[in-house]
């Protein structure tokens, strides 16, 4: 009787044991080591260096020091750019404002400091339960995980208002939902992933688009549908650029050479001759290429080029489809 007892008390005490754990927790105190003044993206390895290590195969990284944006910018003769390639903090800034660029160290592009440094020189984190005597006393800032945040730079080119005047149900929470999904690394510690995948990775690329196409009674179509993305494709670099191109065969079975069907592209500034082509999310574009006398079969595919001029070879194919019935 007794045994049975003991037993059933078993899960209170349990209880009363987890929450006198959680209690001394809160009343420990704190770390008596002096809070560790952070100045620079280098002292964030020691404790963070699967994260950082992610970051560093981020195009983040080098924001300041790649050779396409060097080219673009003009090596940065066009200075406006270097605001967001080599940014101050963002949380010196009101939310949504855009930032200014920093003075120094600018090769390290957008580094650990750009988002997560506050302007009172601690460290803003999005997670809700930071670990409070870590050295360098990480503290919880909301602003971190909204849109707001990624604002300050990704909405030169309107992309968040793009966000924003997207349907709801395709929205999401905000931004990091696709760009920064969570993920687990060593030991079981829950993040967000620094990669940052976007358009240099095929597979948020691919996942942000469906190409269909066929034959009908009125002849070959095509279809391209922003499917994926939360806003337009592309978005936020004018330099991106997405073609349908077509091919055929011949009457022996032998392909002919790829020919562009369409381009969707946010053209320049001075490219006052180009329309605005981009694909609003939840959107569909329709095409209906001419097929050439004697063709035997068809196909059409979507090649993404983060530089227009860049040749096929040189892009990324997404999808490709046969066009038959």
């Amino acid at each position: 009787m007794n045994g049975r007892l003991h037993l059933a008390a078993l899960p209170a005490v349990l209880l009363a044991a987890a929450g006198l754990a959680a209690l001394a927790l809160l009343l420990k105190p704190p770390s008596a080591q002096a809070p560790l003044r952070i100045v620079s993206s280098e002292q964030c390895l020691e404790c963070h260096s699967d994260v950082a290590a992610e970051w560093q195969a981020s195009h983040h990284a080098v924001a300041f020091t790649n050779p396409e944006v060097r080219k673009l910018s003009n090596d940065f003769a066009n200075q406006e750019c270097i605001a967001c390639h080599a940014p101050r903090p963002v949380l010196d800034f009101a939310p949504g404002e855009r930032v200014l660029a920093r003075q120094s160290n600018r090769g390290s592009g957008v580094d650990c400091l750009a988002c997560h440094l506050g302007p009172d020189g601690g460290v803003a984190t999005s997670n809700p339960r930071p670990l409070l005597d870590a050295p360098c006393r990480p503290r919880f800032e909301g602003r971190m995980a909204s849109v707001d945040h990624c604002a300050a730079c990704h909405n030169q080119h309107l992309t968040v208002e793009q966000w924003r005047a997207s349907p709801a149900e395709r929205r999401g929470e905000n931004c990091l939902h696709c760009h920064m999904p969570e993920t687990f690394r060593a030991g079981g510690r829950r993040g967000r992933d620094h990669s940052f995948r976007a358009s240099h990775d095929l597979a948020a690329l691919q996942s942000a688009v469906t190409l269909r196409g066929g034959l009908d009674p009125d002849g070959a179509w095509v279809e391209v549908e922003n499917s994926g993305a939360a806003h337009n494709f592309p978005t936020d670099e004018r330099s991106r650029a997405a073609d349908v191109q077509v091919r055929w065969a011949d009457a022996n079975g032998a392909w002919g050479e790829w020919q562009k069907l369409f381009r969707f592209r946010q053209p320049y500034r001075d490219e006052t001759h180009l329309v605005d082509t981009q694909l609003p999310a939840a959107q569909t574009w329709t095409g209906r290429p001419a097929a050439p006398q004697g063709a035997s079969a068809g196909e059409a595919r979507l090649l993404y080029r983060t530089n227009p001029y860049l040749p096929d070879d040189a892009a990324k194919e997404l999808h490709r489809v046969p066009l038959k019935p």
